[in-house]
């Protein structure tokens, strides 16, 4: 199973350097800065090695990656296969 909030707290201490920092499994992390082309980058390279899995050109959409809901269901996703 995946956890929301070891996503976040990934987000929060290696992308945005700033665990006061709060955001919602819903915010959109792109809208509001939190994450930009950099820390997707970061984030891409976590999820593969975190999960064992291996994440496509194509899958790079922002629907997959916009909240910390839709990183959550996108992993869960791979991982089924």
């Amino acid at each position: 199973m995946i956890d929301n909030e070891q996503i976040r707290k990934f987000i929060k201490t290696k992308i945005v350097k700033d665990n006061t920092i709060d955001f919602k499994d819903t915010d959109s992390l792109i809208e509001t800065g939190i994450i930009d082309s950099l820390g997707i980058q970061v984030l891409l390279a976590y999820l593969e090695e975190t999960y064992a899995i291996s994440i496509s050109d194509d899958e790079l959409v922002p629907e997959n990656f916009e909240t910390i809901d839709a990183i959550k269901h996108f992993v869960e996703r791979k991982m089924k296969g």
